[in-house]
């Protein structure tokens, strides 16, 4: 029986091993090879969204930068407006004084405060005023940033509108709040102008800002006390004039009323008459009412105000006294 012939199994079961060997490594090779590129890929994810909320985000950031630019410009322009309306009441506060007759010598060169002289007679009109002590009582509360600051840019208007009129001048300022704000009273005593001086009151009122409030009754009783307590001349007609856009507590409404009578009472003589006056900066009818009727008690001018402070105040100072508000 003859042999048959053995196959060379070996040699190819080796050479099968040996290419699945291989097959088996490059497989593992490019598995390692790439394996750390496939764990990084949800954090290379991760990366591309904080990318896209960084981008996001600095896109808004742009908006908002655009917006603020936008805003400041419209601020800009305001303050450009605001400056040439100043610039335009300057120029008519000059132009006023400019137009009103000058004072004798003797009278200007008089002394504001030292000596006590005989009045001149008030029955020359309304633009004849004898030697003056005025007093401002305003309020200083958060709403009334605007007429306290257009009071700001032109007390040096008013001041020298009756440096001219007035032979000596007096100036006091008394600002007020409220009982739980920063002050309720704070002020400055009449003291004597002289011309071209750059008096305390300025520098008192230059640095006063709005702020406060919060609630409609302010203490309107104890800025008027405190107004009607300095020393007022008895050679002088003196002037309070309260500019305010909210009335006095309930509980102190009446007081308030029997000091503005108070102070008109207390005139030294027919010639030298004494007022208070009321300008009203809002528009509530119910609270006008309140200042309007302080005038009547006060013998001083009412009004409503519009417009520009330097005519408001003008025209409450050089009123005749006793008229008990005009209702401009």
């Amino acid at each position: 029986m003859l042999a048959r012939p053995r196959q060379p199994l070996d040699a190819l079961s080796i050479s099968a091993l040996d290419l699945f060997a291989s097959a088996l490594g490059a497989f593992m090779l490019l598995a390692v090879s790439f394996f750390p590129y496939y764990l990084r890929a949800p954090a290379l994810e991760r990366d591309q969204e904080g990318a896209r909320a960084e981008l996001a985000a600095a896109a808004q950031a742009l908006t908002q930068a655009e917006t603020a630019t936008a805003d400041a410009q419209a601020r800009r322009n305001d303050a450009a407006q605001a400056l040439a309306q100043a610039q335009a009441r300057h120029a008519q506060a000059q132009a006023m004084v400019a137009a009103l007759p000058q004072a004798a010598p003797a009278e200007v060169e008089a002394p504001a405060a030292a000596v006590e002289r005989p009045a001149r007679s008030p029955g020359r009109g309304l633009l004849s005023i004898t030697d003056l002590d005025l007093v401002f009582v305003m309020d200083t509360t958060g709403s009334m940033r605007d007429e306290l600051e257009d009071l700001q840019a032109n007390l040096v208007a008013i001041i020298q509108v009756l440096q001219r009129l007035a032979p000596t001048l007096r100036i006091g300022f008394v600002a007020y709040r409220d009982r739980s704000d920063a002050y309720v009273v704070r002020g400055t005593p009449l003291a004597a102008l002289q011309p071209g001086e750059d008096a305390e009151i300025l520098g008192f009122v230059r640095q006063l800002s709005a702020g406060g409030g919060g609630d409609t009754p302010e203490r309107v009783d104890e800025a008027v006390a405190a107004a009607v307590s300095m020393p007022w001349r008895t050679n002088a007609q003196g002037r309070i004039i309260v500019i305010g856009d909210a009335p006095a507590h309930p509980a102190d409404v009446e007081r308030t009323m029997s000091l503005a009578a108070q102070f008109r009472l207390s005139s030294p003589g027919p010639n030298v008459p004494r007022a208070l006056a009321a300008i009203y900066t809002g528009d509530q009818p119910p609270v006008g009412a309140f200042f309007e009727r302080l005038a009547r008690a006060g013998g001083g001018d009412f009004s409503v105000h519009r417009g520009q402070m330097i005519e408001s105040v003008l025209l409450a100072v050089l009123a005749e006294p006793g008229g008990g508000g005009s209702g401009r």
